[in-house]
């Protein structure tokens, strides 16, 4: 019989194997093979490497626990318990490749559809995001929160270069405002920690690579839906999400109005 496991003791055991993965990641960073899922969707040694040792760690430490995650076909067992894992265990690999500090592992636990603990760890710059469901935000176990920037026109816009042209047709966007980001988890930990006011993508996510951020950003007082205005459902069958819009409260009033005229 597998014996019910505390959530004060999967916070510890997730936050040791994090780290333990940013361990990883920062060994095969000396030694990166590439393949391609798809003409633009690399994964690396180290995205294999960290998948197969959080699935083995959690395999144990959680039998009961369900799992899904972006290296691993998915065994449908996030849809029969009650509790599964939900992992990205490299968000913005070309970054990594490319050696740029923006890459982040994102792991999250998810309860049917809720988030309830959340982590995301950037190894190259030793941040530790994490939120849990109704007791805040926190990096590096300093609480974290959204700024109170209410001007679209002043806002610092986080996005990836590839979509700097979607976005320009806004009349609110200016350029000299726009930081260029691959890892969209670290996008929105950014905002969370209020460091930046708003973090964006139109194109498609999936559970991966939202489930922790969306968590620690809610925590942290802030807000998470799509450019549609949708908000974020996990574990549905496709576990795809259209778009993201990740800020404060008042902006995100502000930012629908804008995306609707």
């Amino acid at each position: 019989m597998i014996k019910p496991v505390s959530l004060s003791f999967v916070e510890e055991i997730s936050k040791k194997a994090i780290l333990h993965a940013g361990e990883i990641a920062k060994k095969y960073k000396n030694n990166i093979s590439i393949k391609y899922k798809s003409k633009n969707q690399p994964v690396t040694n180290a995205d294999v490497a960290i998948d197969n040792y959080l699935k083995q760690y959690f395999n144990i430490e959680t039998p009961s626990f369900g799992w899904v995650s972006e290296e691993t076909k998915d065994d449908k067992s996030r849809l029969s318990t009650e509790y599964f894992w939900c992992l990205d265990p490299i968000d913005g690999t070309r970054s990594y490749i490319n050696n740029k500090p923006e890459y982040t592992i994102s792991l999250a636990l998810i309860k049917k559809n809720t988030p309830i603990i959340g982590y995301i760890f950037n190894p190259e710059t030793n941040e530790l995001f994490f939120g849990k469901k109704e007791f805040g935000a926190f990096c590096n176990n300093q609480r974290i929160e959204v700024n109170k920037q209410d001007d679209i026109f002043k806002s610092k816009f986080a996005l990836s270069s590839s979509e700097i042209g979607r976005i320009k047709k806004y009349n609110f966007f200016d350029h000299n405002n726009a930081i260029s980001m691959g890892s969209i988890a670290y996008k929105v930990a950014l905002v969370a920690k209020g460091k930046i006011d708003i973090a964006l993508s139109f194109t498609k996510k999936n559970d991966w690579d939202m489930a922790a951020s969306h968590l620690i950003l809610d925590e942290a007082g802030g807000d998470l839906k799509s450019v549609s205005g949708k908000n974020i459902i996990y574990n549905s069958q496709s576990m795809l999400i259209e778009s993201v819009v990740a800020t404060n409260k008042k902006l995100m009033k502000k930012l629908r109005i804008k995306f609707n005229e």
